[in-house]
């Protein structure tokens, strides 16, 4: 089965990389389906609002309330959107975002096999998370649609996951407030902030050691760091950069 890469809880600070190991099945690669039991069968799942009937409840209500404000306001969320339909993969609420239950430590995931994003509805609560988390999976989604990315290539993985730590993480304010940053030397410290929350990507959805997981990052990095799309710019957190990236998406086609 192919990888569902993005994992990990948005609002708290990132585990280790030995502790994000014991996750993930020892005996051999999952693809991440581990985290995620309504699909570890690789069974048909359910669309987005037809959870409302088999799986009525606060949570559910409460998550899929929360992607549809996030899909109608947030500016990250509109861009990727936007950007996803101009390269022929439109975005259908009912068919591409599905809220489910997940194990501990998970947040939500890219499904290439079924084309959806995953929302654990369980851990993910607050309207910001689930913005952050919808955000994060559709640059995976858009690398996805755009590059035909392959999920069992663990360069490609490396490289989508490099992609949405830079884009949708690793802000400055955020890198500084997890301790991957300070004031001096931002951009190296940035840049180390996105690497390390790649490897912990990669860890969590593939049984490969520690070693090999930096290797893989580190020979993609550079072209992948420096691949903005379709956002344009690295967003600092709290200013309006993300706002601006939607104005200027126009230009670009993404309208």
């Amino acid at each position: 089965m192919a990888s569902m890469p993005s994992h990990g809880r948005a609002d708290e600070k990132d585990e280790s990389l030995e502790s994000s190991k014991k996750f993930q099945k020892t005996e051999k690669e999952d693809y991440g389906y581990y985290f995620y039991p309504e699909r570890s069968d690789y069974k048909e799942v359910q669309s987005f609002w037809a959870s409302i009937w088999g799986r009525p409840g606060a949570q559910t209500f409460n998550c899929e309330a929360n992607v549809t404000w996030c899909i109608k306001n947030h500016p990250m969320v509109k861009l990727l959107v936007r950007a996803l339909k101009s390269h022929g993969c439109e975005v259908n609420l009912r068919r591409h975002i599905s809220c489910e239950s997940c194990l501990e430590k998970v947040n939500g995931g890219f499904d290439p096999s079924t084309n959806q994003v995953v929302v654990c509805q369980n851990n993910v609560t607050r309207r910001s998370v689930c913005c952050n988390v919808l955000a994060h999976e559709f640059v995976h989604a858009f690398d996805s649609c755009r590059a035909k990315v392959d999920f069992k290539d663990l360069r490609h993985l490396a490289c989508t996951e490099i992609r949405a730590a830079n884009l949708m993480h690793c802000s400055f304010l955020a890198a500084v407030a997890s301790g991957d940053a300070s004031p001096i030397n931002i951009k190296q410290r940035h840049a180390n902030c996105v690497k390390s929350k790649a490897i912990q990507s990669v860890l969590m959805v593939r049984n490969v050691p520690v070693q090999e997981a930096k290797e893989i990052v580190d020979s993609v990095f550079d072209k992948c760091y420096n691949d903005l799309e379709p956002v344009g710019r690295q967003c600092r957190k709290n200013s309006r950069d993300a706002d601006r990236a939607l104005i200027e998406g126009q230009f670009y086609g993404y309208s």
